[in-house]
């Protein structure tokens, strides 16, 4: 069965001393703040609905019986992906916002830091800030297709795009070693960001 150690998913290497990964906090935290939210039709037991209404835009929570283990494992790896990502994105911008800032600005550089709201240029922070969009709308393109093709069956941190066709027609042993090189940068860019912040 797929669980840590299985090494069902790239990156696996079976390291889970506090058993995380059978912990289905983001059901329960989703279940929480579903239940906070009002019911657009009020009581789950009424099933008369109008002809011409709309469904229901929230849904009973599902148990947590009712997510298998890989489900959960599945959810935490694609949230591991995305902020893999991010901090790959931050790992290099952050020091190159520090250069441009050294370079155009000498006279108001090193007068505060960047996480302590520091005078800076605008240009790489609103270029973060379009590659996020741009992340968050990948996100949601996905999550369609997701929807309709292959419903939870499918590979954590797939997107579904692939402009420069790097993959195309390439072995699964490949891919996996991709998938592999990626969740691994994106690891180290993690523990490299939260350094940044540390040092900050």
């Amino acid at each position: 069965s797929a669980g840590v150690g299985s090494k069902c998913l790239p990156g696996d290497y079976g390291f889970d001393p506090l058993n995380l990964s059978t912990k289905d906090y983001f059901k329960q935290v989703q279940n929480f703040v579903l239940k906070l939210l009002p019911s657009k039709y009020g009581d789950d037991n009424d099933s008369t609905v109008d002809a011409g209404a709309a469904l229901p835009l929230v849904t009973k929570p599902y148990s947590d019986s009712e997510r298998p283990p890989a489900l959960i494992l599945r959810d935490y790896r694609e949230a591991e992906i995305r902020h893999g990502r991010l901090a790959m994105l931050a790992a290099i911008l952050w020091p190159l916002q520090e250069i441009i800032d050294r370079l155009f600005i000498p006279q108001s550089f090193g007068q505060s830091t960047i996480i302590y709201g520091g005078v800076t240029l605008p240009f790489i922070s609103l270029f973060m800030t379009l590659i996020m969009m741009l992340l968050g709308y990948l996100d949601i393109y996905a999550a369609s297709i997701k929807d309709i093709e292959s419903g939870d069956a499918f590979l954590p941190g797939e997107c579904f795009w692939d402009p420069l066709r790097m993959l195309d027609g390439a072995p699964d042993s490949m891919k996996r070693k991709m998938q592999e090189r990626e969740l691994n940068n994106g690891r180290i860019a993690m523990v490299a960001v939260f350094s940044y912040i540390l040092q900050e």
